[in-house]
C-alpha cells in the first residue's frame, strides 16, 4: 500500500529537524533541588510545580535551571574547561545531542564507636550517558559499582536488611563492607508541549521537605512507567507512576541457583494545583497492590493498577482493603521572595497518620544559593503496614522504606543550614528524634515486621541526636563534582520498660573525598 505524501512529511517533521528539545529529568539531589526552589521563589510570574521530583525539563522554565547546571565563566585552557565547565564527552549534531561523564565517590575516613576505631570508605565508579534526539525524545542512564564501609550505627541496620542504603541488595565485602551495583535510566518522550511519558528504572520524591511522608528516594531504583501532564494554563500538573517493586523474600525454591524475589505492583498518583505563582496544593494516593499470596503464589494485580486516575484504587478497594492504600496532601507557600512554608499530611487506614511542617529561608545574609531549613516529622505506630496476612505489602521496596527512612512511630526535628560563596559550600546539620517500639525487634516502628497485637505491653524507646558539618569545593556543575570533608557526631540512648537499664551508644566519624553527587543517600538516621 502506498503511503500518502502528507504522512511522510508529517513523520519527517516529528522525527527529524534542525533543532532538538530537552525532556530530561533534573538530578534528584537535595542541594540542587533547593537551588531550583530558590530560583522559583524569587521569580514573580512563573508557575513551577516543585512538589513532585525529579523535575522534568519539559515543565521547568530554562531560566530557573540553567544557572544551576551551566557555568558561564571564562576558561582559557581545554583542561580547565573540562574540569569546571563542560561534560567529559559532548557530541552535538543535527537533531542529536549526546553527553557522557564519569560518576564516582572516592572517600576515606575513620569512625570512633564506643572507644573502638575503625575505617570508613566509599569506592564508587560509574558513568552517566544522556542525550536529546529531535524535538521529542530524551534519555539518560547511570551505572554504579560500589564498595562501602558504613559507620557502625548504619552498618548494623544495613546488615539486618541486607542492603546498601539507596543502592539495593548488597553482598558482604571483606567481612564488614558492602558490595553493591546499581543502575538507573529512562526514555523520556513528549509528543506535545504539555505531556511527557517516561519508561525507566529510577526513584521519585513527593514533597518540598528534606524528608517525605508520602514517597521518597530513600529506596533503591525500581522499574516504572510515568505520565506527566500540565493543563489549564499550567495551573494544574498531574503525574501518575506505575512501578514494579519487590520484597527480598524469595519465591519457593526452584531449579535456579537463586529463586526470584516476591514482587509487588505499586502506583503513585499526584495532582498539583497552583492557584497563584506562590501557592501550591497537592493531593496524593499511593497503593501497594496484592500481587503474591503464600498459599496461592503470584496473583493478578487489581484492574485499578492500570487506571491512571487518582482515587480509583481507594474508592474501589477502601483504605482497609486487600491493597495497601495511602492518602496524603502537600502544601507549599512562598512569600517575600525569600521564604517557603510547607507541610504534609499522610493518612493510612484513616486511623494512622503522619504530619510534616517545615520552613525555609533563602539567600541568608545576602549569600546567593544559601538557605536555612527547619522541619518537623511525626508518624504514628504501625503506619505504612499492611495486614499480617500479607506482610510483603508493606510500604517498602527491597527492604527499604518508601517514605521516611525511620519507618513509623517517631517524632523528628531537623535543622539544616547551607552556605555558598566562590565555589565553597558548607552544610551544617542537626537532627533529633525519638522512636518507640513494642518489642526489641521494632514492633510498631519497623515496616518489615508483621503488625501484631501487643501482648506483653513492653515499650522500647530510642532517642538519637546527630550533628555535623560538611565543607566542599565545587568543581563541575554538570555532575555536581566536589572535593569534600565532613565530621559528624551521633549519640543514642535506649531504654525499655522490662528492666531499668539505659544503653548509650555514641559514634563520631569523619571523611574526606572526591565525588560526583547527582543522587541522595540518607545516612542520617
Amino acid at each position: 500500500m502506498k503511503i500518502p505524501n502528507i504522512f511522510i512529511v508529517a513523520l519527517l517533521a516529528v522525527f527529524s529537524g534542525q533543532f532538538y528539545a530537552q525532556h530530561q529529568n533534573l538530578p534528584l539531589n537535595y542541594q540542587l533541588s533547593q537551588q531550583l526552589e530558590r530560583n522559583t521563589v524569587q521569580s514573580t510570574n512563573l508557575i513551577m510545580h516543585n512538589g513532585v521530583k525529579p523535575s522534568i525539563e519539559t515543565f521547568t522554565p530554562a531560566n530557573l535551571y540553567d544557572p544551576i547546571y551551566n557555568d558561564s565563566g571564562k576558561y582559557y585552557y581545554a583542561f580547565t574547561e573540562k574540569l569546571f565547565q563542560k561534560n567529559l564527552l559532548s557530541i552535538e549534531e543535527e537533531g542529536l545531542k549526546l553527553v557522557a561523564d564519569p560518576l564516582f565517590n572516592f572517600s576515606y575516613g575513620r569512625t570512633t564507636a564506643n572507644d573502638s576505631l575503625f575505617r570508613l570508605s566509599t569506592n564508587t565508579r560509574g558513568v552517566r550517558v544522556a542525550g536529546d534526539i529531535t524535538n521529542h525524545f530524551s534519555f539518560e542512564t547511570q551505572v554504579y559499582e560500589t564498595q562501602i564501609y558504613y559507620p557502625f550505627f548504619l552498618d548494623s541496620i544495613a546488615d539486618e536488611k541486607t542492603v546498601a542504603f539507596g543502592f539495593g541488595r548488597s553482598k558482604v565485602f571483606k567481612n564488614r563492607g558492602h558490595d553493591v551495583a546499581m543502575s538507573t535510566g529512562y526514555i523520556s518522550y513528549s509528543p506535545i508541549e504539555n505531556l511527557n511519558i517516561q519508561l525507566g528504572h529510577g526513584k521519585h520524591f513527593i514533597g518540598n521537605g528534606y524528608r517525605s511522608l508520602l514517597l521518597s528516594d530513600n529506596t533503591s531504583p525500581a522499574p516504572y512507567v510515568s505520565i506527566t501532564a500540565q493543563f489549564l494554563k499550567n495551573k494544574f500538573q498531574y503525574r501518575t507512576i506505575n512501578s514494579w517493586m519487590q520484597s527480598l523474600n524469595r519465591l519457593p525454591a526452584t531449579n535456579s541457583a537463586e529463586a526470584l524475589f516476591k514482587r509487588k505492583g505499586t502506583s503513585f498518583r499526584y495532582l498539583s494545583f497552583a492557584p497563584t505563582t506562590k501557592l501550591q496544593l497537592g493531593v496524593f494516593e499511593g497503593t501497594v497492590y496484592e500481587n503474591y499470596i503464600d498459599s496461592i503464589g503470584q496473583v493478578s494485580l487489581s484492574p485499578s493498577f492500570y487506571m491512571p486516575i487518582i482515587g480509583v484504587s481507594t474508592i474501589s478497594d477502601g483504605l482497609a482493603g486487600k491493597n495497601n492504600n495511602l492518602l496524603g496532601a502537600n502544601i507549599n507557600y512562598q512569600l517575600l521572595n525569600r521564604f517557603s512554608i510547607y507541610a504534609q499530611l499522610m493518612y493510612d487506614d484513616l486511623n494512622k497518620k503522619g504530619v510534616q511542617f517545615g520552613f525555609k529561608y533563602f539567600d541568608v545574609g545576602g549569600l546567593k544559593n544559601s538557605w536555612i531549613q527547619l522541619e518537623y516529622n511525626s508518624v504514628e505506630a504501625n503506619s505504612y503496614l499492611s495486614s499480617s496476612d500479607n506482610p510483603i505489602q508493606s510500604y517498602t521496596h527491597s527492604n527499604q522504606e518508601l517514605a521516611h527512612p525511620l519507618g513509623a512511630n517517631f517524632n523528628e526535628f531537623l535543622f539544616l543550614a547551607h552556605f555558598e560563596k566562590n565555589r565553597w559550600l558548607a552544610t551544617g546539620k542537626v537532627i533529633f528524634y525519638s522512636q518507640k517500639s513494642f518489642s526489641e525487634k521494632g514492633l510498631g516502628s519497623n515496616l518489615l515486621i508483621t503488625p501484631e497485637e501487643n501482648l506483653n505491653n513492653a515499650l522500647f524507646n530510642k532517642t538519637v541526636s546527630l550533628s555535623g558539618l560538611e565543607v566542599s569545593y565545587l568543581f563541575n556543575r554538570k555532575t555536581n563534582m566536589q572535593l569534600f570533608g565532613s565530621y559528624y557526631y551521633r549519640n543514642e540512648k535506649k531504654t525499655n520498660s522490662i528492666d531499668t537499664r539505659t544503653i548509650r551508644n555514641y559514634e563520631s566519624y569523619w571523611q574526606i573525598g572526591f565525588r560526583t553527587t547527582l543522587l541522595n543517600f540518607y545516612h542520617d538516621i
